[in-house]
């Protein structure tokens, strides 16, 4: 019986009865001992030994230099500004860089970020990432993000373009820096082409700091920081929008717009002119933000799947215009009309695209000009006449 255990345990290899265990890659470089890797990244350098538990090395001196390879090592004993952040899901096309890397792979699930890696997402694409601090980030479609830059103290990520949804991520851009006040804090930061940062708060609060200036932003309230100036004060953000169990997208409000789509004429009904936000001294629709903001989903759900990522959406303003896409397949590989409409405006795709069978979706746009998550695609017959 004894040798059946111990062939087991053979087996299974280092770490075997401690599969439980969460582990982080560290990659060995020229001239790196056991020592010097337990100086960098434990919390505790003496833990040393706890390494050999985990990987199969040609020596246990600590002060032997290591070949080129790959050590895990439990999460629990590297230093927290350390710990990397782990990629719990992407959608389409997501690319990454590491560190001193010219080259942009594609992610893989699950995969590792570390410190200074860079995450890229093309159009149409999402990813989310967790930090094993517990931080989150939601990285839109056309986004640029370096994970906990290096030289920059309290920063988990360094939004170079795009936009993102973070929980309790510490946030910086090129004009301004955004700190989560509470435990709960989520918000939305987007980075402007003439780099102004627009931060909503959707629930918690945050501080907004510029140019020696700090404002503090509340759960339903907006602030806008332009270039090498000071954060505007905080404005009140009209109603939420959300999606609904459905296709359809309305206000939790009662007298909310909703999404059409009959007979291949689409258009969002109920709709009041807005203006948008140029600044801060302007006046947004009144109305109380709803107890309940958007979630932004369990992504440590191992079954997430693309129909829940699409009911993640960042939008919490009454729309200003929508972005529509049409394509000949599901997967929206083959896009016959990509374009972004007036709120107002009525479309009768029977005159712009020729009869066919379709699919479509939806992504709202509001007056901050944040971009929502597309809504579930839904079969479109376009029969050419009326």
């Amino acid at each position: 019986m004894k040798k059946v255990l111990l062939g087991l345990l053979l087996l299974l290899g280092p770490g075997g009865a401690r599969a439980a265990d969460e582990l982080q890659t560290i990659v060995v470089k020229p001239g790196d001992t056991l020592w010097s890797i337990s100086n960098t990244y434990l919390k505790d350098p003496k833990k040393w030994n706890e390494i050999l538990k985990y990987n199969r090395l040609p020596s246990g001196d600590p002060s032997l230099a290591l070949p080129g390879m790959s050590l895990r090592v439990p999460v629990n004993l590297i230093k927290v500004e350390l710990r990397a952040a782990k990629l719990v899901y992407f959608l389409n096309d997501v690319l990454y860089r590491r560190t001193g890397s010219e080259d942009w792979p594609n992610v893989t699930m699950k995969m590792d970020l570390f410190k200074n890696d860079t995450l890229r997402t093309k159009a149409d694409a999402r990813a989310d990432v967790k930090f094993y601090t517990g931080e989150i980030l939601n990285l839109y479609p056309n986004s640029i993000a370096v994970l906990r830059p290096p030289g920059k103290k309290n920063v988990d990520v360094e939004l170079m373009a795009g936009e993102m949804r973070g929980l309790r991520s510490r946030v910086i851009t090129a004009s301004a820096k955004i700190t989560p006040m509470t435990k709960d804090t989520e918000f939305g930061a987007k980075l402007k082409d003439d780099l102004t940062t627009v931060v909503q708060v959707y629930k918690g609060k945050a501080d907004v700091e510029a140019q020696g200036k700090t404002v503090h932003v509340s759960a339903g309230f907006a602030s806008e920081i332009k270039m090498d100036m000071a954060p505007s004060e905080p404005v009140k953000l009209p109603p939420l929008q959300q999606f609904e169990k459905g296709s359809r997208t309305a206000l939790t409000a009662s007298a909310g717009p909703q999404f059409k789509s009959e007979g291949g004429v689409v258009s969002l009904s109920n709709m009041k002119p807005a203006g948008k936000l140029k600044g801060p001294d302007v006046k947004l629709p009144k109305g109380e933000l709803p107890k309940e903001m958007p979630a932004v989903g369990n992504i440590d759900d191992k079954a997430i799947d693309t129909s829940e990522i699409v009911k993640m959406l960042a939008v919490g303003n009454p729309v200003q215009s929508y972005h529509m896409q049409v394509s000949k397949d599901q997967a929206f590989t083959a896009m016959v009309l990509n374009k972004n409409y007036d709120a107002f405006d009525k479309i009768d795709l029977n005159e712009v695209l020729p009869p066919g069978n379709y699919f479509m979706r939806i992504a709202l746009v509001d007056l901050l000009g944040f971009e929502g998550k597309f809504s579930a695609p839904r079969p479109l017959k376009i029969t050419g006449g009326r």
